[in-house]
């Protein structure tokens, strides 16, 4: 059997976190949690993109920096400039006290479709 890309693991990765979201949602769960997990599966799909072009990048977590990269190949990711504002907000400051902070489940929700959105557009420029 042969071995996977490593884009389609970056992409595994974030499905992960995407279901994670998913759940977390469905089960009204911590939202500061719900929206962690969706910074990190667009973060992660950005990168099955970067990597799926061959691109080298630095171990960042910054999604405008990573859609700036991504952008070089298609202009599309440049179009995300704030939303990935708005996730990347959930990298760190939703993870440590005193910082953490429990968001509502609407904007939990529209966090989550915030995501979809990019993601779907990701999907869609890996063939």
């Amino acid at each position: 059997m042969a071995d996977k890309p490593i884009y389609e693991e970056w992409m595994e990765k974030a499905e992960n976190d995407l279901i994670t979201a998913e759940i977390l949602i469905k089960e009204d769960g911590p939202t500061d949690t719900l929206c962690f997990h969706c910074q990190q599966a667009v973060e992660k799909y950005l990168k099955a993109f970067l990597t799926y072009k061959k691109v080298e990048f630095k171990k960042i977590h910054d999604l405008n920096v990573l859609g700036k990269l991504a952008g070089k190949f298609d202009s599309g990711f440049l179009s995300f400039k704030k939303e990935y504002k708005i996730l990347n907000a959930y990298y760190i400051e939703s993870r440590y006290p005193p910082d953490v902070i429990l968001y509502t489940h609407d904007e939990a929700q529209k966090t989550f479709n915030i995501s979809k959105v990019i993601i779907d557009s990701v999907k869609s420029k890996i063939k």
